[in-house]
């Protein structure tokens, strides 16, 4: 991971979402129509969308990985502290006084707090603003606050949660047109590269 970083993650998720979208969306996407769209659209819109999920949660977590294994390279090798650094430290309880230097105080406690948060990577099962503030905020990375992106990313949520955990009530679920769930999904692309311009920012 350390030789990845946040322009490669999210290159990486723009590519992958052009390959889902071209599989599931683009097939559907004619002149507008004020009739419904049909099962088969709505079947791979959803499947689209829980793709996409997937996609997005495999990116948050890639960059929260980097930015904390890159933290604790920079002390190890370059013994050189960033944002992250301090939040990291911040995060986790001061370590008792037995160890032999200043160094391996710090050295000691990002280890530490590196096993933390790969913990919290490994047990991470969403994207929504919550699990994001969890992965992030310990790293000192602030999660983009725009309204419209983060209801555009609930909504992504909502539809992926609702075709991959099968209701046996049969409720009615949230359909969509691939032409909107094209402009649900684009603009979690902006606030997935949003979040990955923050990362850049701290140089961890």
């Amino acid at each position: 991971m350390s030789r990845g970083g946040p322009k490669i993650e999210f290159n990486a998720l723009t590519r992958s979402v052009k390959e889902i979208e071209a599989r599931f969306l683009t097939p559907h996407l004619g002149p507008p129509t004020l009739s419904a769209p049909s099962r088969l659209e709505t079947l791979d819109v959803a499947a689209c969308m829980v793709l996409v999920h997937g996609a997005l949660e495999n990116f948050v977590e890639g960059l929260a990985q980097w930015a904390f294994s890159k933290a604790v390279q920079n002390w190890i090798y370059r013994k050189k502290t960033s944002r992250v650094t301090a939040s990291l430290l911040l995060y986790e309880q001061i370590p008792d006084d037995t160890q032999p230097s200043v160094f391996d105080n710090i050295r000691k406690s990002l280890e530490d707090a590196k096993t933390r948060m790969s913990k919290v990577v490994h047990d991470n099962h969403g994207i929504s603003p919550n699990n994001l503030r969890a992965l992030f905020m310990p790293l000192g990375v602030n999660v983009p606050r725009d309204p419209l992106l983060i209801a555009s990313l609930e909504l992504l949520i909502t539809i992926r949660h609702q075709w991959a955990h099968q209701d046996r009530n049969n409720r009615t679920k949230i359909t969509r047109s691939a032409a909107d769930a094209q402009t649900t999904i684009a603009d979690c692309l902006t606030f997935a590269k949003k979040l990955s311009e923050e990362v850049a920012s701290v140089r961890p």
